[in-house]
């Protein structure tokens, strides 16, 4: 069987992965050039990512930046992803026993990436909710996940943090 190829789709992809990558938004001289597009295709691509809402286009400084699609797509993965699901059960299970919260996180460099969080009726209101990030070291379930490091791990997970020094 031959490998199908479709360069706009994995151009497309391409632009979706580095706008992804990069925190503020950035000039489409600057996607042609960091993924080596011919000019007219970058911005034939660029203008169908905007009219379908995965892109927007900053006029005043000419840039380019994730769009509401492409958040809605991501927030979407992160309840519909097998993990979440199958832990929804026992969290709420976890929650219901305690009268408080459950959290399913995972760790991501430095900090904790909170996936779903279920909370029960009197649980006190935290600022865990599903995306949330916070510095692992500060949050009670990162430094678990650091204390199961092996060491050279969690120091280089803290490297970014500034807490590298009082760690272990």
């Amino acid at each position: 069987m031959s490998k199908i190829q479709v360069p706009a789709a994995r151009n497309t992809l391409r632009i979706l992965s580095l706008l992804s990558s990069i925190d503020v938004p950035i000039s489409a001289a600057r996607i042609r050039t960091e993924l080596d597009l011919p000019r007219s295709t970058t911005y034939h691509l660029l203008a169908e990512l905007e009219t379908s809402g995965f892109v927007v286009h900053l006029p005043e400084n000419q840039t380019y930046g994730l769009g509401l699609a492409a958040y809605s797509m991501a927030s979407a993965y992160t309840t519909q992803q097998p993990l979440v699901r199958m832990a929804q059960k026992p969290l709420l299970e976890a929650a219901s026993l305690v009268d408080g919260s459950g959290h399913l996180a995972r760790l991501s460099g430095s900090e904790i990436l909170y996936l779903s969080e279920v909370r029960s009726e009197h649980a006190v209101s935290l600022i865990t909710e599903v995306g949330v990030r916070l510095s692992a070291a500060r949050t009670a379930s990162g430094r678990i996940m650091l204390a199961y490091l092996p060491q050279a791990e969690a120091k280089a997970a803290l490297s970014t943090s500034g807490l590298h020094k009082s760690w272990r």
